[in-house]
């Protein structure tokens, strides 16, 4: 998978050579990150991060159901993004990301997500696109209506963390849609 630039933000494929700035980017993120993500506390070295950096590129080559890239801004790591679970007799998949905290709040991601929706939608010939968030974490589901996605309802206690269940929102975005918006 080859970089996908737009304007400040670029997508960029996994590579083992950025373990510790990505585990650098958890690290400092950790206690906002481990709210949502559960792999959070799993991630204790840079270790960790070149291990799952060897094994999505890995994914990649060996054509897995998740497509997955670093987000930069301004030749910075900020993140990461994928469209996983893809489907391929069903053409869909979901949409996960995040970013460390130092660069929420500036529209990256949203930049971010519709780099990757064009390439869901194009690329990977994917007709529908879902997004799961917790009910509580507004900064996602904001991501997600932010880009147009259906809120289609609340899946009770879809997602369990720490030990406890949250209720969660499902929103989607079909091809046809994305394009009647690019």
């Amino acid at each position: 998978m080859t970089a996908v630039d737009q304007k400040r933000v670029a997508l960029l494929p996994p590579d083992v050579a950025d373990a510790e700035r990505l585990f650098a980017l958890i690290d400092e993120s950790r206690e906002t990150l481990r709210a949502w993500l559960p792999w959070v506390d799993a991630t204790r070295n840079a270790e960790d991060s070149r291990q799952f950096l060897a094994g999505v590129a890995e994914g990649a080559r060996s054509g897995s159901a998740c497509a997955s890239w670093l987000i930069a801004r301004d030749g910075e790591l900020a993140g990461c993004i994928d469209i996983h679970g893809i489907s391929k007799p069903h053409r869909s998949g979901f949409l996960g990301y995040w970013l460390a905290d130092r660069f929420v709040g500036g529209g990256l991601m949203s930049e971010a997500a519709a780099l990757a929706l064009d390439t869901g939608f194009g690329a990977l010939e994917l007709n529908r696109i879902a997004i799961v968030a917790g009910v509580a974490n507004a900064r996602s589901r904001a991501v997600a209506e932010r880009l147009g996605f259906v809120r289609e309802g609340v899946q009770r206690d879809g997602l369990h963390l720490h030990g406890r269940y949250h209720d969660a929102c499902q929103y989607s975005m079909l091809a046809g849609d994305w394009r009647g918006r690019r």
